[in-house]
Parts: structure tokens; C-alpha cells; sequence
């Protein structure tokens, strides 16, 4: 039983920070520092499923009142320690190989990944616009070796519905290693993508057809009804989820065991309940779930993971948007930032935001301080517009 003190310190924390996944996130996020602390933001934030952003204000509070310090990493204080006596318990049975994820890259494959992290030097520079966020290439290889392992790749049509982590190009080479025939396409909305997937491709003598396209139109007709697995790993908004699963579930053959991988982050649990719901609204069922599965380079929104889901299609299964889609689906329009940035060096600042000089941080840095030439900056704020 939890105590009162440590109760009641949640719930004061939980409303300071606006927390919107209550008294309960502080208290594992407690926990986990007890069990594993010192612990770094990265790693506690990915730990418990809360986007840095949200973990740093939360963190703030504690520290605030006396709980949490920072030596090495974030730990306990002597008072933290003593309002969590007896509420701790160590990760007991859990694979610190995979982290529980329950998969493990074969040496084998190791010729596989050092392709992968060659090809990731080349990519383009990630558009925030379209909420992308590149996955790590070991977390790429280990989400194709997850769908090789539940027999959605061998002998299948597969199709990305948006492929900026690439893939397509990830299971062209595990295919072509193992030596099992795959059908590969790629939809997206991105040319620059299109092109670095194809040229990799080319090099590597995979096969693949290439659609430049939006999601939120139709599904060409000749692709609907067409493919065995679809891979999505959609807009970070419940809007961007159904929509891409809706075009997922039109890509799908109709029968029984067609599948959709779908990567998303974790969300607070409101939120969690309607991605339960617009996946049954579909009559899709899920097969498996791992959370934290993948990660991704920054994505602090993500908490720089998201959780994988494997969806299995029935004979009643339909997209619930069908034709052209018009509502909002990309973070930046659901709910658009202003962040204000600091030159450390002239003390200038600049915004980072939709429709601004600079959308991202990363376009600041590059370009640099136009009074200064500095490329270092600090945040200083980040409002809603609107």
C-alpha cells in the first residue's frame, strides 16, 4: 500500500506540473530512480513513457521539494529515500540484453546493421512539419526482425505508408541475407524521402516501387485490397493515427491475418483509450504489443521511444475515413508550438515555429546566429500558439 505522505506528495506534484497522467506517473517515476537511479533524463523518460518536456517539469517539482538531485544522473535525496522506504522494489527477471523487448540482433546480422548507419549519414535533414523522427538502426532492424518472426515478410506484398526510418530498404536486406522473396512499396508524401530510399535501394539491388503521395487523399484504386502487411508509423496525433490506419485497412487483402505494424507513442491514459478504440472501430484485433520498442534520435515528444503493436485484420475490417481527409493530423497543426531560442553567445532571440524563419532548432544551428555566426543556442520558452 502506498503511504499517504508519498500519496499525497503525487498528487501535489501531479497538479503543479499539469500532469496528465496523474499521482501515478510520479509515483513509478519514483520507483524506477529508487531502483536505477542515478539515471539519466533520456533513460528515465523512455523507462516510463513520459516525453522529456513533461519528465523535466515533473523532475523540477521534485527536486523543488527536496526529493530528487542530480549527481551523476538523477537520484533520490536522503529525504526521497526515506518517503520511499518500503515502496521500492528492484526490476527483477527482466533481459537487460533487450530490455524486455524479447528480441536480440544476431551477431549474424551484424554486416546488416553497419549498411544501416552507413545509409543514415546520407538521409535528409528531418522535416518537424511532418512530424518525423528517425529511428535508431538497430531499432530498425530489430521492428523488421519482429515482423519477419510473426511471418508477415517471407512471400508477402508489403507497403510502407510513410517511410522516413527506411524500412523498406531494412527488410530489402534482411531479405536478400536470408533469402526469402519480398514485395516491397512506399508511399509517401516526402519526394526527398523517396529518392534517398530509392537511390539506397538501387545500390543494394532491391526492388522496389516508389508512390509520391499524401495520405490524406484515397488510396490509388490499384493499390486498395492489395498487400499482405502494411508498416505505419504515424503523425503523433490520435487525428494522424486513424487516418493512417484507415489507409493501412484499405491497403489490406480482405482476409483473415492480414497485419499492420504500427509503431506509436505512448499517450496519456485518456488518449490510450481511444487508440483502443478507433483500432476496434475497425474490427482490427491486436496480436501483440511491446511497449518502448522502438527508439528514435530526439523525438523528446515520443520520449524518444514508441510502442510497437501488431493489428491482425478480420473479415469485417474497414477503414473508418474513406475519402479526403481535411482535419488537422501533424503535431505542429493539432497544436502549434512557438519556441523562443537563446544565441549563447550575442544574447539575440529567435523563434522556432510553423510559418517562421526556422521551424526547426536544427535549421537555426545550421544557418547560425545571423547577428553572431554562433551556432550554439539555449531555449528559453515554448507557448501554444493561437
Amino acid at each position: 500500500m502506498i503511504n499517504t505522505s508519498l500519496s499525497d506528495l503525487a498528487r501535489a506534484v501531479s497538479d503543479a506540473a499539469s500532469l496528465k497522467e496523474g499521482p501515478d506517473a510520479v509515483i513509478r517515476l519514483l520507483q524506477v530512480v529508487a531502483a536505477r537511479g542515478p539515471i539519466s533524463a533520456k533513460e528515465l523518460s523512455q523507462s516510463i513513457g513520459l516525453p522529456i518536456p513533461v519528465l523535466a517539469a515533473v523532475r523540477r517539482e521534485l527536486e523543488s521539494r527536496g526529493i530528487l538531485e542530480r549527481k551523476g544522473g538523477i537520484v533520490l535525496t536522503d529525504n526521497g529515500k526515506r518517503l520511499l522506504e518500503g515502496q521500492t522494489y528492484r526490476f527483477l527477471g527482466v533481459c537487460e540484453a533487450c530490455s524486455g523487448a524479447g528480441l536480440l540482433i544476431p551477431d549474424e546480422l551484424s554486416p546488416l546493421l553497419d549498411k544501416l548507419r552507413l545509409y543514415r549519414a546520407n538521409r535528409p535533414q528531418v522535416d518537424v512539419s511532418l512530424d518525423q523522427s528517425f529511428i535508431l538502426p538497430e531499432y530498425n532492424l530489430r521492428r523488421c526482425l519482429f515482423a519477419l518472426n510473426h511471418g508477415l515478410l517471407a512471400g508477402r506484398r508489403v507497403l510502407f505508408i510513410g517511410d522516413d526510418d527506411a524500412g523498406s530498404l531494412c527488410v530489402g536486406l534482411l531479405a536478400a541475407y536470408l533469402g526469402f522473396h519480398v514485395d516491397l512499396t512506399v508511399l509517401d508524401i516526402d519526394h526527398r524521402i523517396l529518392s534517398y530510399v530509392q537511390t539506397a535501394c538501387d545500390e543494394e539491388g532491391i526492388e522496389v516501387k516508389l508512390l509520391d503521395h499524401d495520405a490524406r487523399d484515397p488510396l490509388p484504386t490499384y493499390i486498395s485490397s492489395t498487400f499482405d502487411t502494411v508498416f505505419i508509423d504515424p503523425p503523433y496525433t490520435l487525428t494522424g493515427l486513424e487516418l493512417f490506419l484507415s489507409r493501412a485497412v484499405d491497403a489490406l487483402v480482405k482476409q483473415e491475418g492480414s497485419a499492420v505494424v504500427l509503431s506509436f507513442g505512448r499517450k496519456p491514459p485518456s488518449e490510450s483509450v481511444q487508440i483502443m478504440e478507433k483500432i476496434c472501430n475497425m474490427h482490427l484485433y491486436v496480436s501483440d504489443v511491446r511497449p518502448s520498442f522502438n527508439r528514435y534520435e530526439g523525438a523528446s515528444v515520443l520520449a524518444g521511444a514508441s510502442d510497437i503493436y501488431l493489428l491482425r485484420a478480420t473479415h469485417i475490417s474497414k477503414p473508418t475515413i474513406k475519402g479526403r481527409y481535411t482535419r488537422e493530423i501533424y503535431t505542429g497543426d493539432v497544436r502549434p508550438k512557438v519556441r523562443t531560442y537563446i544565441c549563447t553567445k550575442c544574447g539575440s532571440s529567435y523563434k522556432i515555429a510553423p510559418g517562421e524563419k526556422w521551424q526547426t532548432i536544427e535549421a537555426l544551428k545550421a544557418e547560425g546566429c545571423p547577428r553572431c555566426g554562433n551556432r550554439s543556442f539555449r531555449r528559453q520558452s515554448s507557448t501554444l500558439s493561437g
